[in-house]
């Protein structure tokens, strides 16, 4: 098999020939890591590489030979966004701030993910301590997104994002407090999810705001995404069982709010990708929900507040560690009132009670995951049929209401613009229902071939 055609199988397709022994451990980290080698200078997804991983793959390697219960990843590599505490390498949330970097020590997640059998290769850039859109880092230098070198990623887990699309690994782990799993994942042209609060363990995650971050899969697939989440989840075997479900029965909701003032092709993808769904003869009704832009208020309020609360410290005794940008963006939560975040605590709240009512009416929510395209690199807005908006609200708003809720959200590419670039959408459904995303986002990836389409590794465009 080609060295291209390996590095794009899925997960369950990967696990399962060297489980048979068709495939060897040793060779997937070995294409993997001459992979990284060859494309990441160009990408820069990678901060760090760990240099354990053949030493790992080997021993994968021998396990095989001893006939014991493989686990559902045994000898998969994936990657780890730089702000999960993962062994064999620093942590460094994407900053300096911790010096060389924090604890060399797993995550829950990542010792869960081990113990299945998988093997990290390395840790993926980000916007600095998880507080951007472009993943633009002054640290680590700039992500670039692989389907154009000029363009942005999306952010926060931007080198994830890069490192799934462009055959880097076979999966990976970001975070999402405000949509930085979505964003890159619609800007790359993969799948993401941000599964219901705390469904996936926090420990051992450098926090942005304890109230909405969420870590989850990143992927090229739903079936991968399930896998993946099952693992890091606990062990659940009920999503994969999810991917074969009917859905024909199942109630989708269209809302206004989330085919709001959107860039004309992705407008065009976005209902192209509903029609699939109602090609397979699901009900789709038109849905009111209230407070999604007071959410957006809120989730801002409750980021910077929780944010400046963390980086307190940091910021008093050596401000100059952090990256311009993001220092003066973590300096406005000092600005918030303590009236300011209990009214957003409110909404919160209230948030919350309105998505159990919509999710009384129906069973999942469609719409668009970005308003517009990914931007060139430097750019701080977006243009939306000849306006622009600043990027950073421009692409959380139809995000943000979904962690301050605190329920999954999956997202999905459904297409591209005539210049090649991604357009993704997005699932959403109430608490603890990721097998009807699952379900949902199977069915449109098997009648639909966007999630199988992947850069061009030679030659890439230039900047």
């Amino acid at each position: 098999m080609a060295d291209e055609a390996l590095v794009f199988s899925g997960i369950s397709d990967i696990a399962t020939r060297i489980a048979n022994g068709d495939l060897s451990p040793v060779e997937v980290v070995d294409v993997v890591l001459a992979r990284i080698e060859q494309l990441n200078p160009q990408l820069n997804a990678y901060i760090a590489v760990i240099d354990s991983a053949r030493h790992e793959a080997q021993t994968a390697q021998e396990a095989l030979a001893t006939k014991k219960k493989l686990g559902p990843l045994h000898g998969v590599p994936l990657s780890i966004k730089d702000i999960i505490l993962t062994r064999g390498t620093l942590t460094t949330a994407g900053s300096k701030i911790f010096g060389r970097g924090a604890a060399n020590r797993d995550a829950l997640l990542v010792g869960r993910l081990r113990r299945a059998g998988a093997i990290v290769v390395g840790k993926t850039n980000l916007h600095e301590c998880a507080f951007g859109v472009t993943n633009e880092n002054s640290h680590f230098g700039a992500v670039r997104n692989p389907w154009d070198l000029r363009r942005i990623p999306g952010g926060s887990s931007g080198g994830s994002a890069a490192a799934v699309a462009a055959g880097l690994c076979y999966g990976s782990i970001g975070s999402d407090t405000r949509g930085s799993i979505r964003i890159p994942s619609a800007c790359c042209a993969i799948t993401g999810l941000k599964p219901t609060l705390d469904l996936v363990p926090m420990k051992g995650v450098i926090p942005l705001s304890w109230t909405l971050d969420h870590v989850g899969p990143m992927t090229r697939s739903v079936e991968d995404a399930a896998r993946l989440l099952g693992v890091v989840a606990g062990g659940s075997t009920n999503y994969l069982k999810a991917l074969r479900l009917p859905i024909h029965s199942l109630r989708l909701g269209v809302c206004e709010y989330y085919f709001r003032d959107l860039d004309a092709e992705v407008e065009l993808a976005v209902q192209d990708a509903v029609q699939v769904f109602r090609d397979a003869g699901l009900q789709v009704q038109q849905i009111s929900v209230n407070h999604l832009a007071e959410a957006l208020t809120a989730s801002d309020i409750i980021a910077r507040a929780e944010a400046v609360t963390y980086h307190d410290r940091f910021l008093r005794e050596q401000p100059q560690s952090y990256g311009s940008a993001v220092r003066e963006r973590l300096e406005t939560g000092y600005s918030v009132t303590g009236v300011e975040y209990v009214q957003a605590e409110r909404v919160r709240i209230e948030m919350i009670e309105e998505f159990k009512k919509v999710f009384k009416q129906v069973d999942c929510l469609i719409g668009a995951a970005l308003p517009a395209l990914p931007p060139p690199v430097g750019q701080n807005f977006i243009r939306i049929n000849g306006r622009e908006e600043h990027i950073v609200p421009g692409f959380v708003r139809f995000n943000a209401p979904q962690n301050v809720a605190g329920i999954p959200a999956l997202g999905l590419p459904c297409g591209f613009s005539q210049s090649g670039l991604p357009i993704g959408f997005q699932l959403i459904a109430g608490r603890h229902q990721e097998h009807i995303l699952f379900q949902l986002g199977a069915h449109f990836q098997r009648v639909t071939d966007w999630h199988l389409r992947h850069p061009a590794a030679t030659p890439l465009k230039t900047w």
